[in-house]
């Protein structure tokens, strides 16, 4: 089903005007023909609508969503332009909560506050056709660009930083705890410097390993995401799928 974010106010039995964007995608893009039913996201609820005349749209009523899996804030490091868009993208698709990108000592990129600001717009409008077109019924949470020592602010129930240290234990081990909500710190392509790392652990996030082929930055924010959405599965997995009468080689092979 076709799906459109809508700013509000929303109720039942009303008629709501998409604003220009989306009125182009949903009427010009999409040729969404007269009376076909979409849904409308607003306010982290979902509406079914009617579509009406340009940029019109009739509620007639309301889909009930269930969030699934913890609430994810990723602390992303700034890198190199076409990488970090990349991975916005991916990982509204796998489902982030939240977002905040940060300047740290070894990040390519360095935003001055004009620069940061487009750059900001450019993201939001990233994360808001990713989220369209993955029929998300949440939008991403974009916060501004931070410093390092910003990131306390964004702690969660479990909260960890992607640094290798001597008996760090790996992220699947963490996520067992099956926390609420999850935060985690990805430094830059350069990695976090001792100190970086040594003020996170100070502010309480617990150094993880990602394992050892996951080098690159973009590619470590979509592993945790990844591992967040393998967990989920797996906790609600039955401890057994099979019958109790097989052997347990039979139920490993066959689970």
């Amino acid at each position: 089903m076709k799906q459109v974010f809508a700013s509000g106010p929303c109720a039942l039995e009303s008629r709501i005007m998409l604003d220009e964007k989306q009125a182009h995608h949903l009427f010009d893009v999409l040729r969404t023909g007269p009376r076909e039913t979409i849904r409308v996201v607003c306010d982290g609820e979902v509406w079914l609508g009617h579509v009406e005349e340009k940029p019109f749209v009739w509620l007639f009523g309301k889909e009930e969503t269930q969030k699934q899996g913890p609430e994810i804030t990723l602390c992303t490091a700034l890198i190199k332009s076409d990488k970090f868009e990349w991975m916005l993208q991916k990982a509204a698709e796998l489902g982030v909560t939240r977002i905040v990108p940060f300047v740290s000592r070894y990040s390519v990129i360095q935003l001055d506050d004009k620069r940061a600001l487009r750059k900001m717009e450019r993201w939001n409008q990233i994360l808001v056709n990713a989220c369209r077109q993955c029929n998300r019924h949440d939008l991403v949470e974009l916060a501004p660009v931070s410093r390092l020592e910003d990131l306390a602010a964004y702690k969660s129930q479990l909260n960890l930083v992607a640094y290798e240290k001597e008996q760090s234990r790996h992220l699947a081990h963490y996520l067992q705890q099956d926390p609420a909500s999850v935060t985690c710190c990805i430094g830059p392509e350069g990695g976090f410097s001792r100190q970086e790392a040594g003020w996170l652990m100070e502010a309480g996030f617990a150094p993880c390993t990602l394992g050892n082929r996951i080098l690159r930055a973009e590619t470590a924010a979509l592993y945790v995401l990844a591992c967040c959405e393998y967990q989920t599965h797996v906790s609600e997995k039955p401890e057994t799928c099979l019958s109790d009468s097989e052997s347990p080689a039979e139920k490993q092979e066959g689970c």
